[in-house]
């Protein structure tokens, strides 16, 4: 299996922009349960929502996007 330059300059690239994104996207999600959703009553995601869809936001959805970070720069099976 060859490597050339321009495959690692796109790895290089994929990973600063995922280093730079991923930690604000998880942030961002984590505080999703404390958004107002609605002004007049001031209400939060977490009043209206059920507990369970905001752990998945909170958990599941960063992990999957590790998990699909990792199987994007996994060797393929005949490259």
């Amino acid at each position: 299996m060859a490597v050339n330059v321009k495959q690692v300059i796109l790895i290089a690239v994929s990973l600063i922009v995922i280093a730079t994104i991923l930690p604000l996207a998880i942030g961002l999600i984590s505080v999703a349960g404390d958004v107002i959703i609605n002004t007049a009553t001031n209400e939060t995601l977490s009043d209206v929502a059920d507990p369970a869809v905001i752990t998945l936001l909170t958990v599941l959805l960063p992990v999957l996007a590790v998990i699909g970070i990792t199987m994007y720069f996994l060797p393929r099976v005949g490259d």
